[in-house]
């Protein structure tokens, strides 16, 4: 939320959409609410070309409020308890990521177990194939 208007963000959401754009095949992961800006942040990175795996939960759709104080430096107010807090680990992301050879994931959705272990569980898997049993 910034002053001039909403705008999507988020480091892996944007790291996906680089991916896309060099012709890499790329998922943006996380969750959303189910309300008007979760509806929105899916609506668009579709139209970006972004691939996702996006969850509806039963949270708030996260929001950043940006502030700029009288030296244009931003303040941050990152909303807590919210969606991508809360992104399950299902078969749908377990097939993503036994497929996947790259993770880009951002410090904040570690700050809840629920995404925190999502985020492992997702990387046990891309690990599983990249170190085969011997």
């Amino acid at each position: 939320m910034l002053p001039d208007g909403r705008k999507i963000g988020g480091a892996p959401a944007y790291f996906a959409y680089h991916t896309f754009q060099f012709g890499i095949d790329g998922y943006a992961v996380s969750a959303v609410g189910q309300d008007i800006l979760g509806d929105e942040a899916i609506e668009i990175l579709g139209q970006q070309g972004v691939k996702c795996l996006i969850r509806k939960v039963n949270y708030p759709t996260g929001t950043v409020k940006i502030t700029l104080n009288n030296q244009g430096i931003p303040q941050y107010d990152i909303e807590e308890s919210a969606a991508w807090d809360n992104i399950p680990f299902d078969s749908e992301l377990k097939r993503l990521a036994l497929r996947t050879r790259l993770v880009c994931f951002g410090s904040l959705a570690q700050r809840n177990p629920v995404s925190r272990d999502t985020i492992c569980l997702c990387l046990y898997a891309v690990w599983s194939d990249a170190f085969p049993a011997v």
